[in-house]
């Protein structure tokens, strides 16, 4: 069993500082988008089998958290919704803290040089373990989409979505990515190195288009008729991909694609 490890107030102040780009400026009151005045959107997020909040970047603190965190944290959403971002750090495993950290700088530093008007079009992912108050570990892979940027066009606003991930994945090294279908730009990030790759030296745009097709079941002559191309040429794709994602076959490159938000 693991002891949660209290971090200091300061711990994650360097990461959270890098959305600070400019000064930010307020913005409408979320309280008003439809979420928090249709009571069967409310259900739906509050039943669905993932948690899911609004995150003010700017304070840390949620605008709006589902009541489910129980369920697959293991914590009662009253104390994200009154410690914020803050809680949510003390219950990860202390083993995949300063992964984490590092992780999520190499995103946002990514974003930073990212043209403003484009950063709507981004989203990130990163995968990491909570302990739950029996010392239960589980693996959560989180997918924050940018949900409002302020009139700078700076970040002040995220979509987060966790999903217990457990079953999923066996190895520990912790993956992150970021990416955008509309730039049709994917940076992986790994939790070794902590260094972003761009998608012309991991995976090109054909072979994105061909995870997502193995990823749905589908065979390498659907794949061949779909794109067009020859059934020797989706095979000789499929070798690659799994040489690039250091997967060994298609399972491992289906649980890879879902890790890393490819699908």
């Amino acid at each position: 069993m693991y002891q949660i490890e209290k971090l200091p107030d300061n711990a994650f102040k360097n990461v959270s500082d890098l959305w600070q780009m400019r000064t930010v400026v307020k913005e409408p009151d979320l309280t008003e988008i439809p979420v928090f005045t249709v009571p069967v959107l409310l259900n739906l997020f509050n039943q669905s089998p993932c948690v899911t909040w609004i995150l003010d970047v700017h304070t840390q603190k949620f605008n709006f958290i589902s009541t489910n965190t129980f369920d697959y944290f293991g914590y009662q959403s009253v104390n994200y919704v009154m410690k914020g971002q803050s809680f949510h750090e003390e219950t990860k495993h202390p083993d995949d803290l300063q992964n984490t950290k590092k992780l999520l700088r190499e995103i946002l530093q990514v974003l930073a040089v990212i043209p403003t008007a484009n950063r709507a079009n981004y989203s990130f992912s990163f995968d990491y373990r909570i302990i739950k108050p029996n010392g239960e570990a589980v693996r959560i892979l989180e997918h924050n989409s940018v949900l409002q940027q302020d009139s700078e066009g700076n970040i002040t606003h995220l979509l987060g979505v966790c999903n217990d991930i457990t079953q999923w994945k066996r190895n520990e090294t912790q993956l992150a990515s970021l990416s955008s279908v509309t730039d049709k730009q994917y940076f992986l990030f790994t939790s070794d190195k902590t260094k972003s790759t761009n998608p012309k030296t991991i995976l090109s745009k054909r072979e994105l288009e061909i995870v997502k097709l193995i990823s749905q079941g589908h065979s390498s002559k659907y794949i061949a008729d779909k794109l067009f191309i020859s059934f020797h040429t989706v095979n000789t794709h499929r070798q690659k991909i799994i040489e690039k994602t250091n997967t060994k076959n298609t399972g491992g490159l289906v649980q890879f694609a879902v890790c890393n938000g490819l699908i």
